[in-house]
């Protein structure tokens, strides 16, 4: 299971991913989406392994358990999927150490 974070400074992660885009042409490291009707910025750069006995309980908002539309999650595992694979050609695109993390899951 992975955690990925997720950041309400949407300003601030849109200057980050327009310098993205102007310098590589893409950006697939953090994704600005609407959730719970707020925008947020998924910081899948920001995403670190874990053990679901770590979960401790469901996001809500009004106490209603907060759920991912399928093609929310289908694309977040798409970005993710290709940042796994850029990492295994040695492009690291995470912050975490994410194979001691593994190691440890």
């Amino acid at each position: 299971m992975w955690f990925i974070s997720i950041s309400s400074k949407i300003e601030k992660y849109q200057r980050i991913i327009d310098k993205k885009i102007e310098r590589y042409g893409v950006c697939n490291t953090i994704i600005i989406r609407k959730i719970a009707d707020n925008d947020a910025s998924i910081l899948l750069q920001n995403a670190f392994p874990t053990l679901e006995k770590y979960i401790d309980h469901v996001h809500t908002v009004d106490r209603v358990p907060l759920s991912v539309p399928t093609d929310f999650q289908n694309e977040i595992k798409r970005l993710f999927k290709n940042m796994i694979g850029l990492k295994k050609r040695g492009i690291n695109l995470f912050f975490t150490d994410i194979d001691t993390l593994n190691k440890k899951c």
